[in-house]
């Protein structure tokens, strides 16, 4: 059974710098629309995502944060893109400081807006995006508009930095 990692380790470490696996989905519909979630926790644009919890597999991890934070059931995603580093440091409001390893995923879905039910109320909302609503920039957390830029762009090559 998995054990929600993030809320274990910060009993033990406070608001200390941790280091954390995050996965996120880049899930285009058949229109080729991506889906965005605004969150509750910053109401920064992003992917949907989260960490990976301990005795939990990439794959399992990442189709159960999309499962809760969208309601959508991912059959086959692939990898598209791994970021770390400096640009992958988040300051949460309340102090927590995480260094991240992101993993992004991509699959195409038949999914609209329609479809999306949440399981949890991480999200303001969601809502599948053409290229020419996407949010600015400014809106966006980094990573999440990193991979949408490489999505753009037609690099559906996987990218390690």
């Amino acid at each position: 059974m998995a054990v929600d990692y993030i809320p274990y380790i910060r009993k033990k470490v406070g608001h200390d710098e941790i280091l954390s696996v995050s996965l996120a989905a880049l899930i285009v519909n058949h229109e080729g629309k991506i889906l965005l979630e605004k969150r509750r926790d910053n109401g920064l644009y992003s992917l949907p995502g989260g960490s990976i919890d301990l005795y939990e597999t990439v794959l399992e991890g990442v189709k159960r944060e999309v499962r809760e934070e969208t309601g959508l059931l991912l059959q086959n995603p692939i990898l598209f893109q791994i970021r770390s580093g400096e640009k992958s440091i988040f300051r949460y409001p309340n102090g927590d400081v995480t260094h991240y390893v992101d993993l992004t995923f991509f699959e195409e879905v038949t999914a609209e807006d329609d479809d999306i039910k949440p399981e949890d109320q991480e999200s303001l909302f969601l809502h599948f995006f053409s290229k020419d609503e996407l949010p600015p920039q400014e809106e966006f957390l980094p990573n999440s508009y990193a991979s949408v830029q490489k999505y753009l762009q037609g690099d559906f090559h996987v990218t390690i930095d």
